[in-house]
Protein backbone atom coordinates (compact mmCIF):
# COMPACT_ATOMS: atom_id res chain seq x y z
CA UNK A 1 0.00 0.00 0.00
CA UNK A 2 2.82 2.34 0.95
CA UNK A 3 4.58 1.60 -2.36
CA UNK A 4 1.43 2.48 -4.28
CA UNK A 5 1.17 5.74 -2.36
CA UNK A 6 4.80 6.66 -3.09
CA UNK A 7 4.36 5.67 -6.73
CA UNK A 8 1.28 7.87 -6.95
CA UNK A 9 3.17 10.88 -5.59
CA UNK A 10 6.07 10.29 -7.97
CA UNK A 11 3.70 10.00 -10.92
CA UNK A 12 1.94 13.23 -9.96
CA UNK A 13 5.29 15.00 -9.64
CA UNK A 14 6.39 13.81 -13.08
CA UNK A 15 3.11 14.92 -14.63
CA UNK A 16 3.38 18.32 -12.95
CA UNK A 17 6.94 18.68 -14.21
CA UNK A 18 5.88 17.87 -17.75
CA UNK A 19 3.05 20.41 -17.60
CA UNK A 20 5.40 23.10 -16.30
CA UNK A 21 7.95 22.29 -19.01
CA UNK A 22 5.29 22.43 -21.69
CA UNK A 23 4.13 25.77 -20.34
CA UNK A 24 7.64 27.15 -20.42
CA UNK A 25 8.24 25.87 -23.92
CA UNK A 26 5.01 27.34 -25.20
CA UNK A 27 5.89 30.67 -23.59
CA UNK A 28 9.36 30.70 -25.12
CA UNK A 29 8.10 29.68 -28.54
CA UNK A 30 5.16 32.10 -28.56
CA UNK A 31 4.53 33.47 -32.03
CA UNK A 32 3.23 36.88 -33.00
CA UNK A 33 2.38 38.44 -36.35
CA UNK A 34 3.57 42.03 -36.25
CA UNK A 35 1.20 44.55 -37.86
CA UNK A 36 2.65 45.97 -41.07
CA UNK A 37 1.19 49.47 -40.74
CA UNK A 38 2.41 50.55 -37.30
CA UNK A 39 4.64 53.65 -37.24
CA UNK A 40 7.53 54.20 -34.87
CA UNK A 41 7.26 56.51 -31.88
CA UNK A 42 7.21 59.92 -33.53
CA UNK A 43 5.32 63.04 -32.46
CA UNK A 44 4.85 66.30 -34.34
CA UNK A 45 5.06 67.00 -38.04
CA UNK A 46 6.84 64.51 -40.29
CA UNK A 47 8.31 67.36 -42.35
CA UNK A 48 9.30 69.60 -39.43
CA UNK A 49 12.51 71.58 -39.90
CA UNK A 50 13.62 70.75 -36.36
CA UNK A 51 14.06 67.08 -35.43
CA UNK A 52 14.66 66.10 -31.81
CA UNK A 53 15.83 62.55 -31.11
CA UNK A 54 16.04 60.99 -27.68
CA UNK A 55 17.96 57.81 -26.87
CA UNK A 56 16.51 56.52 -23.63
CA UNK A 57 16.50 53.63 -21.16
CA UNK A 58 13.29 52.88 -19.26
CA UNK A 59 15.19 51.77 -16.16
CA UNK A 60 17.42 54.85 -16.12
CA UNK A 61 16.58 57.28 -13.26
CA UNK A 62 17.89 60.26 -15.25
CA UNK A 63 15.58 59.36 -18.15
CA UNK A 64 12.63 59.26 -15.77
CA UNK A 65 13.64 62.64 -14.37
CA UNK A 66 13.93 64.10 -17.89
CA UNK A 67 10.54 62.80 -19.08
CA UNK A 68 8.39 65.68 -17.73
CA UNK A 69 10.59 68.31 -19.41
CA UNK A 70 10.56 66.36 -22.67
CA UNK A 71 6.77 66.16 -22.51
CA UNK A 72 6.56 69.89 -21.85
CA UNK A 73 8.69 70.69 -24.89
CA UNK A 74 6.63 68.36 -27.10
CA UNK A 75 3.45 70.06 -25.98
CA UNK A 76 4.92 73.56 -26.28
CA UNK A 77 6.28 73.20 -29.81
CA UNK A 78 3.78 70.77 -31.29
CA UNK A 79 4.07 70.47 -35.05
CA UNK A 80 6.99 72.91 -35.16
CA UNK A 81 9.26 69.99 -34.33
CA UNK A 82 9.41 66.25 -34.89
CA UNK A 83 10.26 64.23 -31.80
CA UNK A 84 11.62 60.72 -32.18
CA UNK A 85 12.03 58.23 -29.35
CA UNK A 86 14.80 55.63 -29.67
CA UNK A 87 15.66 52.76 -27.36
CA UNK A 88 19.05 52.54 -25.71
CA UNK A 89 18.73 50.09 -22.79
CA UNK A 90 21.92 49.93 -20.75
CA UNK A 91 21.63 46.19 -20.32
CA UNK A 92 24.85 45.74 -18.33
CA UNK A 93 23.49 48.00 -15.60
CA UNK A 94 19.73 47.67 -15.96
CA UNK A 95 18.53 44.07 -16.11
CA UNK A 96 14.93 44.93 -16.98
CA UNK A 97 15.52 47.75 -19.46
CA UNK A 98 15.45 45.61 -22.60
CA UNK A 99 12.21 43.90 -21.55
CA UNK A 100 10.65 47.29 -20.84
CA UNK A 101 11.63 48.46 -24.32
CA UNK A 102 9.99 45.36 -25.81
CA UNK A 103 6.85 46.04 -23.77
CA UNK A 104 6.64 49.61 -25.06
CA UNK A 105 6.92 48.38 -28.65
CA UNK A 106 4.15 45.83 -28.08
CA UNK A 107 2.00 48.61 -26.62
CA UNK A 108 2.80 50.70 -29.70
CA UNK A 109 1.20 47.98 -31.84
CA UNK A 110 -2.06 48.83 -30.06
CA UNK A 111 -1.60 52.59 -30.30
CA UNK A 112 -0.51 53.13 -26.70
CA UNK A 113 3.25 53.58 -26.75
CA UNK A 114 3.19 56.89 -24.91
CA UNK A 115 0.78 55.61 -22.27
CA UNK A 116 3.07 52.62 -21.68
CA UNK A 117 6.08 54.94 -21.72
CA UNK A 118 4.57 56.96 -18.87
CA UNK A 119 3.39 53.88 -16.98
CA UNK A 120 6.83 52.24 -17.11
CA UNK A 121 8.53 55.36 -15.76
CA UNK A 122 5.83 55.67 -13.09
CA UNK A 123 6.61 52.13 -11.91
CA UNK A 124 10.31 52.13 -12.75
CA UNK A 125 11.24 50.05 -9.70
CA UNK A 126 8.74 47.30 -10.64
CA UNK A 127 9.82 46.29 -14.14
CA UNK A 128 9.59 42.51 -13.90
CA UNK A 129 8.10 40.72 -16.89
CA UNK A 130 4.97 39.93 -14.91
CA UNK A 131 4.53 43.56 -13.90
CA UNK A 132 5.07 44.77 -17.47
CA UNK A 133 2.25 42.47 -18.56
CA UNK A 134 0.08 43.81 -15.74
CA UNK A 135 0.74 47.36 -16.94
CA UNK A 136 -0.64 46.40 -20.34
CA UNK A 137 -3.80 45.24 -18.63
CA UNK A 138 -4.03 48.47 -16.65
CA UNK A 139 -3.89 50.40 -19.93
CA UNK A 140 -6.72 48.35 -21.40
CA UNK A 141 -4.62 46.62 -24.03
CA UNK A 142 -5.66 43.32 -25.57
CA UNK A 143 -3.81 41.13 -23.08
CA UNK A 144 -3.57 38.02 -25.24
CA UNK A 145 -2.11 39.96 -28.16
CA UNK A 146 0.27 41.90 -25.93
CA UNK A 147 1.49 38.75 -24.18
CA UNK A 148 2.11 37.01 -27.52
CA UNK A 149 4.11 40.01 -28.72
CA UNK A 150 6.07 40.30 -25.49
CA UNK A 151 6.75 36.59 -24.96
CA UNK A 152 7.96 36.14 -28.53
CA UNK A 153 10.34 39.12 -28.22
CA UNK A 154 8.87 40.28 -31.52
CA UNK A 155 10.64 43.63 -31.40
CA UNK A 156 14.09 42.55 -30.24
CA UNK A 157 15.51 43.41 -33.67
CA UNK A 158 13.94 46.87 -33.50
CA UNK A 159 15.44 47.60 -30.09
CA UNK A 160 18.83 46.24 -31.16
CA UNK A 161 18.73 48.39 -34.30
CA UNK A 162 18.10 51.49 -32.17
CA UNK A 163 21.02 50.56 -29.94
CA UNK A 164 23.31 50.06 -32.91
CA UNK A 165 22.26 53.39 -34.40
CA UNK A 166 22.93 55.05 -31.06
CA UNK A 167 26.39 53.52 -30.84
CA UNK A 168 27.20 54.83 -34.31
CA UNK A 169 26.16 58.29 -33.13
CA UNK A 170 28.40 58.01 -30.10
CA UNK A 171 25.72 57.54 -27.44
CA UNK A 172 27.36 56.37 -24.22
CA UNK A 173 24.71 57.14 -21.63
CA UNK A 174 21.07 58.02 -21.26
CA UNK A 175 19.21 60.14 -21.89
CA UNK A 176 21.06 61.48 -24.90
CA UNK A 177 19.44 64.05 -27.18
CA UNK A 178 20.17 65.16 -30.72
CA UNK A 179 18.70 68.21 -32.42
CA UNK A 180 19.05 68.06 -36.19
CA UNK A 181 21.84 65.55 -35.72
CA UNK A 182 23.84 67.50 -33.15
CA UNK A 183 24.10 66.15 -29.61
CA UNK A 184 22.44 68.59 -27.23
CA UNK A 185 22.11 68.64 -23.45
CA UNK A 186 18.63 68.52 -21.96
CA UNK A 187 19.15 71.95 -20.42
CA UNK A 188 19.92 73.40 -23.86
CA UNK A 189 17.12 71.72 -25.80
CA UNK A 190 14.61 74.57 -25.72
CA UNK A 191 17.13 77.28 -26.58
CA UNK A 192 18.44 75.17 -29.47
CA UNK A 193 14.94 74.54 -30.77
CA UNK A 194 14.11 78.25 -30.56
CA UNK A 195 17.32 79.24 -32.36
CA UNK A 196 16.66 76.79 -35.20
CA UNK A 197 13.03 77.82 -35.56
CA UNK A 198 14.10 81.47 -35.76
CA UNK A 199 16.42 80.82 -38.71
Amino acid sequence: MRNKYVYGIMTAAVVAGVLIAVGLLSSESASYDKPSNVARMVLGAQDAAVVVQEYSDFQCPACKAAAPEVKRLIQAYGDSIRFEYHHYPLTQRHANAFSAALASECANDQGKFWQMHDKIFEKQDQLTKGNLKSMAGELGLDQKSFDACFDSRAYADTVNADMERGKQLGVSGTPTFFVNGTETKLADLERTIQDLLAQ
